[in-house]
This record gives structure tokens, sequence and C-alpha cells, in this order.
């Protein structure tokens, strides 16, 4: 097994995950037939088990058939950059590297907010740190820049970075949002394939209702947990040929169809970090399925037991307050239908 001090430099020279597909342009869109997966907030770290988790989810995707063509990772792949201490950090990013390697096809990375080191008023460093931001993770997984886009099969794929650089009060910081340069790139990417059929990565959602999932009246619908800049991209995209945004950050799966883009958020890989379902969703994710200009998809759930910390007391009564809910559930629905009639 390679050693945690050596996986860093041996990524980076061996490109893993970057093995961008050119081959795109041989196929007319009508001709292809494939599928591949979408992979978020796997949130990886040894507590928990988190790192045997996704084991699990590694095992169920190696198992898949017909063979997905690639992975594209959703952002979140560790458990946190923004507020860890550095070693901790870095643990993470080999943790995730070793147990990614037994995956038999390749994955494309996409950068999450809790991917980023220090970029936070928590940050367990120095402002000053000069590892501070996402270059530790780019160096990790061989990524050039944050965003970038690739052709398969006769469709286009684009990842973009959706937490833009900022500077705070507190030092260096981040906010949800693409950028000027960013979509000015984004413009010019999606007028060179214009007639290919495209699908977009963003960790950040373009489109999320967290507040009337939660029915929460003081939630705005533009908050955190949308790119502040959902505007400016929507109307980009509607002007090309993109058929779907693959979102992630929310850990709570929606789809939307909106001017003929569909935006769905994949459910997480660990769910509720590591510490249950979340919202009664279990750990899993998305299996695309492509045939000629057509996009379709199923979500996938894997199983696996929580494996709580000593301290994990909010996660154990999270858990037992949505087992009295459901409990609660299955009773006034008796109440309602009647026991004989269900």
């Amino acid at each position: 097994m390679t050693n945690r001090r050596g996986f860093i430099k041996q990524l980076a020279i061996s490109g893993v995950g970057l093995s961008l597909s050119n081959t795109g342009m041989a196929f007319s869109p009508r001709d292809s037939s494939f599928s591949f997966l979408h992979l978020t907030d796997s949130h990886v770290r040894r507590k928990r088990m988190g790192h045997k988790g996704f084991e699990t989810c590694v095992e169920k995707v190696n198992g898949l058939e017909p063979r997905p063509d690639f992975i594209l990772y959703g952002g979140d792949q560790v458990f946190d950059g923004m507020y860890t201490e550095k070693e901790e950090y870095k643990d993470q990013l080999y943790v995730f590297s070793e147990v990614s390697k037994k995956l038999e096809i390749p994955a494309y990375h996409c950068i999450g907010n809790h991917d980023v080191f220090g970029r936070s008023a928590r940050r367990k460093t120095s402002p000053d740190d000069p590892d501070i931001g996402k270059k530790m993770y780019m160096d990790a997984f061989g990524m050039k820049k944050p965003y970038y886009s690739f052709n398969h099969k006769g469709w286009h794929f684009v990842i973009l970075d959706s937490l833009l650089e900022v500077d705070a009060e507190h030092g260096p910081s981040q906010t949800h949002a693409f950028g000027e340069e960013q979509l000015e790139w984004l413009r010019y990417d999606l007028g060179k394939h214009h007639q290919i059929p495209t699908v977009i990565v963003t960790h950040i959602a373009a489109f999320n209702n967290i507040g009337q999932i939660n029915a929460s009246p003081e939630l705005l619908a533009m908050n955190h947990m949308v790119v502040a800049d959902t505007l400016k991209f929507r109307q980009i995209i509607e002007r090309h040929n993109v058929k779907a945004v693959l979102q992630g950050h929310s850990h709570i799966p929606e789809d939307y169809r909106f001017n003929g883009i569909w935006y769905i958020t994949s459910q997480s890989v660990s769910a509720a970090w590591w510490g249950g379902n979340w919202k009664g969703y279990k750990p899993g994710f998305t299996l695309i399925n492509i045939k000629g200009n057509d996009l379709s998809w199923e979500r996938v759930d894997f199983n696996w037991e929580a494996q709580l910390e000593p301290e994990d007391d909010l996660e154990r009564e999270r858990i037992e307050e949505y087992k009295n809910f459901i409990e609660d559930q299955r009773l006034l629905k008796i109440e309602e239908v009647g026991e004989n009639r269900q």
C-alpha cells in the first residue's frame, strides 16, 4: 500500500481521475448508448468508519451490470478541509485516494466546499498558510484547473467550480458562486460544442428547494444552498444544448425540469455524513443512462449500518426522532385508511 507521505506525489504523476476522453467527436449522438454515475458528498474520513462505508459504495459500483463508462464526482469527497487540522485533512485525502483506487472505472473530479482547505473563519491554520485553498486537493488528483470539460461518445461534459474565492475580514474565504471569469469561459465552451448534447456538474446547486422541503419561512429562495449567480448561469446554458445539470451539497435528492433542462440533485454517498440515513434517504448515488440524444436516470442505494462514535449523541437523537416519525406516520395511516384496507 502507498504510504501517506508519498501518495500526493504519486497521484500527481499518474494523473488519477483525469484521463480525459476526447473520443466524443468520433460518435454521432444518435448512435450513443452508455451510462455513467454521479457520486457526490462522500465525506470520507476514518471516524464513523466512513472509509469503510465508502468501500461499500465502491463494491456497489464495481458490481453494476452493464458497467458504467465513468464516474462524475460531485464534490465533498473528503469530510472537511474548511475547519479541520491540516494533518487530518491530508489523511482524509489519503484515505479517499486509497479506497477509490479499488474502482474499476475512471473518475472525474468536481470540487465541493468541504474539499477546500482553510477558507473559513473556523479554519484550524494561520490565515497566511500558503496551503489554504484548492491547491492541495487539485494536486492530489491531478487537476490542472478547478473547472474543465471533455467529450465522450458524442456527448459533452462540463465540470464547474461553484466555490468563488474571496477575501473576508477574517482572511481567505469563499462564496457559493461561479464568478464572471468562469461563466465567460462556459459561454464559449458551450458555443464550441453547441451541436452536442451536454451534461454539467456543479457541487452547489443552481436549483434547490430546501426551504419548502423543511417548511422554513425564514429560509429565502436565494440562500447558501444555491449559487449566487444562478440566473446568469441558467441564461447561458438555456442558449445551448444542455440536457442536465447534476448537483450535490444538500444530501437530499431533488429534480426539476425548467426551460428544457433537467436539474438533478443526487442523494449523498455518505447520507448523514456516515451517521445514518438522511431525511429518510439511504447512502447512494445516481446512475445516468444515455441513449442517442436522450437521458434518463435512477437512484441507486447501498446498505450501510452507521458506526457512531461515543460522542455522537446528536446523531443518536436524530435517528431516534426519525424512527418515531415513521412509526407515527404508520399509525396515522392505519387510522385514516383502516387497518383492514391497507
